[in-house]
């Protein structure tokens, strides 16, 4: 009877590729997302409206910020690009909330509770509406199949774009001013 075995360098070898990849496809995950996956799809789609029980007492409601230009971002606390993307998130509310800019974040947790959401919120100097989401949300906007993901929702009430992975306030900025001025 043949026996064939493969040399040790083989397994050796193949466990080596496997641990590269896996590194690959980590450091691709934590990427900001490249010019080429935010520029949405060519027709803009009505925004599914949606109630958000936000993490200070209050109700988020889509439909009542009609008329103003709302950033819908889909987080959590233990993904890194999600709080790598927060700081500019704040400023951004700071620099363009006057002129009718809404930032919304609805935390996708594994076991995170509301209070952990809160600290970490607090400790993120977070300035706008924030809750914790069921995944209800995020299947009216076709599943979160990674985070963070964020959609640019227009004065009209449809998505403009559709953000998948992290994004910078130097790439959304010009976007989200010419939603605005949109509105005079």
């Amino acid at each position: 009877m043949l026996s064939f075995s493969f040399p040790n360098w083989v397994g050796s070898f193949a466990a080596g590729l496997l641990v590269v990849g896996g590194l690959v496809a980590l450091v691709m995950a934590e990427q900001p997302a490249s010019p080429a996956q935010t520029t949405g799809g060519d027709a803009a789609q009505d925004a599914p409206d949606f109630s958000l029980n936000t993490l200070d007492g209050g109700t988020f409601r889509l439909d009542d910020q009609r008329g103003d230009v709302v950033v819908l971002n889909f987080w959590a606390t233990w993904c890194p690009p999600c709080r790598r993307e927060i700081p500019d998130f704040v400023s951004l509310q700071n620099d363009l909330g006057d002129r009718g800019l809404q930032f919304v974040g609805v935390a996708l947790e594994r076991s995170a509770g509301p209070e952990e959401v809160r600290a970490f919120a607090d400790k993120m100097n977070i300035n706008y509406p924030i809750g914790l989401g069921d995944g209800s949300i995020a299947e009216k906007y076709g599943g979160v199949r990674g985070l963070p993901v964020t959609f640019v929702i227009g004065p009209e009430g449809t998505i403009r774009k559709h953000i998948p992975g992290m994004t910078t306030e130097d790439r959304i900025r010009p976007l989200l001013e010419a939603l605005l001025r949109e509105r005079s």
